[in-house]
């Protein structure tokens, strides 16, 4: 990991790395997250929802998981 991402990284909270995955999430990223954090699907399903609050560490595997990628709304305008 580079210097810049882990700058980048340290400086958004716990939300802002929620809503920066919600327009990046793309099919099988909940699986994925899953498999690296170990809670459940469901449980990333109802974070992603807003229903349960995101802690430090989903928080991060989020972020590192589509910190390269456009955000969907991006696609939708080429």
């Amino acid at each position: 990991m580079s210097y810049q991402t882990k700058v980048r990284a340290n400086y958004l909270n716990r939300t802002a790395k929620l809503a920066f995955f919600t327009h990046r999430q793309k099919q099988g990223d909940l699986t994925r997250l899953s498999e690296e954090t170990g809670y459940s699907v469901s449980h990333l399903s109802n974070i992603t929802a807003f229903r349960r609050r995101v802690n430090n560490e989903i928080a991060n595997a989020m972020y590192m998981l589509t910190r390269r990628r456009v955000k969907n709304s991006e696609y939708a305008q080429a």
